[in-house]
């Protein structure tokens, strides 16, 4: 009942801010292996739990801020990446690879104070071609690979709504979710068979995490954003500093 009411708890917080940024497996992800969960256990019960970000996205709807068209074409392509990327963590060592991840995500801090002072807070009218959308499709197929292999790529997705297709935060922030739900419910549908998700822990966190989520997309306009654009600057740099020194 310990590491149940704990997981529940650190869910509901982490939540709180990760609806928002993104971010939130790269605390998750070490307090389950805190627990005593294998690594491939930890990747799977985190995966349930973001079944949760279900409440962010009905909120996030409401307010009119889900691009769904966009959502719904790019998911397609990151539910095969993440098939691929689930398989992965059944066979391979994260070790390696997770290094090279916060390599790339140190180097992308830069990106979101040299992409203009307007980056994010007001969308920008991109012209949609057939061409566009296949090399969209195409960037989230290998985003999904990543995505279903590890946890902490959020980010990643955030910046191809946010440069590719000039969406705002608050736009980007919604209609990640789509994608995020895809990489969901194909991996669970790989771990889920072979016995990798620890249901108590994993269901704790969906309830906590869910109630989270659904507070922060409610305050999400309130928030607005210039303040999401700073919380997302410091979730990349944090993740990118605990993925290569901790």
């Amino acid at each position: 009942m310990t590491e149940v009411l704990i997981a529940f708890l650190v869910s509901f917080i982490v939540r709180l801010f990760s609806t928002l940024a993104s971010g939130g497996a790269g605390i998750m992800i070490p307090v389950l292996l805190f627990m005593g969960l294998a690594p491939d256990q930890a990747i799977a019960t985190n995966r349930l739990s973001n079944l949760s970000n279900v409440f962010s996205l009905l909120k996030f709807h409401q307010y009119g801020f889900v691009k769904w068209k966009l959502g719904l074409f790019l998911a397609g392509f990151t539910a095969v990446g993440a098939a691929v990327g689930s398989f992965l963590v059944i066979t391979l060592d994260t070790d390696i690879l997770e290094k090279g991840i916060g390599v790339i995500l140190l180097a992308s801090v830069p990106m979101i104070f040299f992409g203009g002072k307007n980056l994010g807070l007001v969308e920008k009218e991109v012209q949609i071609t057939k061409l566009r959308n296949f090399a969209g499709g195409l960037i989230m197929t290998a985003l999904g690979i990543f995505g279903g292999f590890f946890s902490s790529t959020g980010v990643w997705f955030s910046y191809v709504y946010l440069y590719y297709y000039g969406l705002t935060f608050l736009q980007t922030t919604a209609t990640r979710k789509i994608s995020g739900f895809a990489i969901v419910l194909v991996s669970l549908a790989i771990f889920i068979p072979h016995g990798l998700v620890v249901w108590p822990i994993g269901l704790a966190m969906f309830a906590g995490g869910g109630l989270g989520a659904y507070i922060a997309a409610h305050y999400s306009k309130r928030i607005g954003n210039i303040w999401i654009r700073r919380v997302f600057a410091a979730v990349v740099l944090a993740s990118a500093v605990r993925i290569l020194f901790f």
